[in-house]
């Protein structure tokens, strides 16, 4: 199926996402799936919402620049090897896989998943770990 990704391009600076992300809350706006890419100097979110139309106007009146393109979504089984075999077709073809990822599902109906790759471990921020830590109790 083909899905409306946007992308925002972000300062790679401390503080740059929540606000793009809090702004999408207060506008109602969900996400379905998200990753950000860094480098040195800038970032790049990409992201699947429920509105992509009022996503991308959101993130531009924040002053960010930001695109709407279409990608293709798949629909993985929860089993291993699944994606392998599904990445396989293309394998002989002419199509090159830029970049993947995920949507996440979590452990309740109403409830998401995204891992998160910290630059500083939780107990040196102060950060409250039982909110950025999923699975089992005390995992």
């Amino acid at each position: 199926m083909i899905l409306k990704q946007v992308s925002v391009f972000l300062e790679s600076r401390r503080g740059r996402l929540a606000p793009v992300i809090r702004q999408l809350g207060e506008r109602g706006i969900n996400l379905r799936a998200l990753m950000l890419a860094e480098t040195d100097r800038f970032g790049i979110l990409r992201f699947i919402a429920d509105d992509a139309e009022a996503a991308l106007t959101a993130m531009q009146e924040l002053g960010n620049t930001a695109r709407i393109s279409e990608v293709f979504g798949i629909e993985v089984s929860d089993r291993p090897g699944a994606l392998a075999e599904i990445l396989a077709i293309f394998d002989d073809s002419e199509v090159s896989i830029e970049y993947l990822y995920a949507e996440l599902a979590g452990p309740g109906p109403t409830e998401a998943r995204q891992p998160l790759a910290l630059r500083e471990i939780p107990a040196r921020t102060g950060a409250r770990q039982d909110r950025l830590v999923y699975g089992e109790a005390g995992a």
